[in-house]
């Protein structure tokens, strides 16, 4: 399961940030991706939950500074 939702998070950050999906792995940064800002990373992390049909709880994106780290969210809430 783990790897089906790590290539989940890994194919909507692709198609969210126009990256490359052989770019992007569990240690890209959302910074280094375009995410800059903390508003830019509630809007990722939202929508990336609801890709995932989870809700967004304020302070989800919290420490979220990763791929890998959107990708323990997921996992954790799933």
């Amino acid at each position: 399961m783990q790897n089906s939702i790590n290539q989940r998070v890994i194919d909507f950050t692709s198609t969210y940030c126009g990256a490359s999906p052989a770019a992007i792995d569990d240690s890209t940064t959302l910074q280094s991706l375009g995410i800059n800002s903390e508003q830019d990373t509630i809007t990722y992390i939202m929508e990336l939950e609801d890709s995932f049909d989870l809700e967004y709880q304020q302070g989800d994106e919290t420490g979220i500074v990763t791929v890998g780290d959107a990708v323990n969210l997921i996992m954790s809430k799933s």
